[in-house]
């Protein structure tokens, strides 16, 4: 009936310590004889064993599909409240998005491992799950305070008990496993256990685990023996293992192919930095601010040389009396992208660059238009900066992105600084880069420019408290560098992602990479499953998406982080094997756009990695190839 670990007590001494836990279960609460809550299912049964009558294992089938899948929950005499007392663990489950759901918990259940009554074992009761057709997407189990008694602080002993069960599952299943606590004579036994469980983390990408002690001790529960909760107490557990379950299992699962590419697109063209200037402030300039379903046109004939393809911006919100967005690119009719996402909180911006409108009847006219999106009543003044213009043919410089984006500075282990000086990498006459700030303790903004020039408007707006971030095309001083300085003392982190250098001469193939405008086209949403990924986008996994074009070698949009459960980053890459750099900062809950330029893999690929559970939208403006493949 199993296998033993050495040096475990006497089996009658064993039972008697199961029966003691089973008279102290029933003091808590737990071992009543009244009957177990309603849940309110589709399809809701309660088992009853007759192996332990006190009290009845309860089973609870829950037939609703939920977008993020399929749980088998099975447990002991810890999780038999989590079924009995409403809203319950199953109820919780339901309403983040899980289902259907399977549960069982019953008193004196253990891993299996052991010599044990098989309807005390769950490997029995998954087993017997699956000779009924039922195999869920991934598995919670809460065992462990009946297998201790047998395995003592024998860590390894708890290693092979924890992966029976591990093994039972198989491949493909997420497991999610909390730690254990015990009556504090038996401290020891539960942090063997535990130790076990991080042993099993650490060796697997697909099994988790919480720390539930942790929970129990700063949580504010109700126990007599530092093991069950009293009923007050079991519905609050229910909630937090449900969004604790979600935060560390939920993922996007393929939904759908990759988003239609045929899409019209300009010249190739290079970059030509321009002096930063100021193209409205609707704060002060005409027409003032702006509502819902506004669209502010800028002419730029006369701030962009001839020939412009697309321009480099900063954009953003200011003074909003609610929540909505705004939309930079050719005049016409407005799409679904966003450039900056913003609400009543306080200003909000971001860089980006897009394709500028030439179907004005005037000759060579220019423009770009800002519409102004959201629930209807609200409003917001608009400020755009002009940061740079891309013009066709060799004239202006090309992009060389990296291998992989890089980190090239980080105040944070030196202190808060208010400038941070960038040696460019050597031949570079401009720098793609993402700007970041952490530890703001007051609001404040920063510039980047060349070092020795003053810069007249801001690459980023940041707020108090959580990390916020910017990308920026910056010009190399005549020293070599650039100055990155903030109007109050932060912490300042630089990623670089790619350089920009002159075209070579006859515009050799290998002198880098021009740029190709296209109107915006939404490449990813998780919401939606646009890009082929839905229903959200789950902590540390990694999304491959097609961006571009095969003939491609890197790609510019803007890419957006919308309310992570946690504060949090996403990061956009070209897929290769590094340590992964934000793209995007967010706090909990926020909705936050940065704009993205690197190089992609082959046939068009970005990988696309968040670090909290969130859902993530990227939208192309331009794909970068040399002139000889885009012809």
């Amino acid at each position: 009936m199993g296998n033993y670990c050495p040096a475990v007590m006497g089996r009658a001494k064993r039972l008697q310590r199961v029966l003691a836990g089973l008279a102290l279960l029933a003091a808590t609460g737990i071992g009543s004889t009244a009957p177990p809550a309603t849940v309110g299912a589709d399809s809701d049964s309660i088992g009853h064993d007759s192996i332990i009558r006190s009290p009845p294992p309860i089973q609870i089938d829950r037939a609703t599909v939920g977008p993020l899948g399929s749980v088998s929950v099975i447990g002991d005499s810890v999780l038999h409240g989590a079924g009995r007392y409403s809203p319950t663990l199953v109820d919780r489950l339901a309403e983040q998005g899980w289902g259907p759901i399977r549960f069982r918990a019953g008193a004196g259940y253990s891993t299996g491992y052991f010599g044990r009554s098989p309807e005390l074992t769950s490997t029995y009761w998954l087993a017997a799950w699956r000779d009924e057709g039922w195999n869920a997407d991934n598995v919670i189990v809460n065992l462990g305070a009946n297998d201790t008694e047998f395995c003592e602080t024998d860590v390894d002993c708890a290693y092979r008990a924890i992966m029976h069960v591990v093994d039972d599952i198989g491949p493909g299943p997420y497991v999610w496993w909390p730690k254990v606590t015990k009556f504090y004579t038996h401290t020891d036994q539960a942090n063997a256990w535990n130790a076990a469980l991080d042993r099993v983390a650490a060796e697997r990408s697909d099994f988790f685990t919480w720390d539930w002690p942790t929970e129990l001790a700063t949580g504010g529960y109700g126990s007599n023996d530092n093991t069950h909760l009293l009923p007050s107490s079991y519905p609050k557990r229910s909630q937090r293992m449900a969004e604790e379950f979600t935060n560390a299992v939920a993922r996007a699962r393929p939904v759908g192919g990759s988003v239609d590419l045929s899409v019209a697109r300009s010249e190739p063209s290079t970059w030509v930095p321009i002096a930063p200037t100021r193209l409205v402030d609707t704060r002060t300039d005409a027409p003032g601010a702006q509502s819902v379903g506004d669209v502010l046109r800028l002419d730029l004939t006369d701030e962009v040389p001839t020939g412009t393809t697309a321009v480099a911006l900063y954009v953003a919100a200011a003074r909003p009396t609610g929540a909505g967005f705004l939309t930079a690119g050719p005049c016409g009719p407005a799409g679904e992208s966003a450039t900056v996402t913003f609400d009543a909180s306080g200003p909000r911006g971001a860089p980006t660059v897009v394709a500028v409108d030439d179907s004005d009847d005037a000759d060579d006219a220019l423009a770009v238009c800002v519409s102004t999106g959201g629930p209807t009543g609200t409003t917001t003044d608009v400020v755009v900066d002009l940061q740079g213009a891309f013009v066709t043919g060799d004239d202006g410089m090309r992009l060389h992105p990296l291998e992989a984006p890089t980190r090239v500075a980080d105040t944070r282990p030196d202190g808060a600084t208010t400038e941070l000086t960038l040696d460019a990498p050597t031949g570079a006459s401009s720098l793609a880069v993402n700007i970041a700030v952490a530890g703001a303790t007051a609001p404040g903004y920063v510039t980047a420019a060349p070092c020795g020039v003053e810069a007249p408007t801001a690459n980023l707006n940041f707020r108090a408290g959580p990390p916020a971030s910017a990308a920026a095309f910056v010009e190399v001083g005549d020293d070599g560098t650039v100055c990155i300085t903030a109007s109050t003392a932060v912490d300042l982190v630089a990623d670089l992602t790619a350089t920009f250098r002159p075209a070579p001469d006859g515009g050799a193939a290998d002198g880098g990479l021009a740029f190709v405008a296209i109107e915006p086209l939404r490449m990813l949403d998780t919401r939606d499953g646009t890009g082929g990924w839905a229903p959200l986008h789950g902590a540390g996994q990694q999304l491959a998406i097609t961006a571009s074009p095969p003939w491609a070698a890197a790609v510019t949009g803007t890419l957006t982080m919308i309310r992570p459960r946690t504060t949090a980053y996403v990061s956009a890459t070209n897929c290769a094997d590094a340590d992964p750099v934000a793209s995007a900062n967010a706090a909990a809950g926020a909705t936050v756009s940065n704009a993205l330029t690197t190089g992609v893999a082959d046939a068009g690929v970005l990988c696309v990695l968040s670090s909290s559970i969130s859902n993530t939208v990227f939208d192309a403006t331009g794909w970068w190839a040399d002139v000889a493949a885009n012809a």
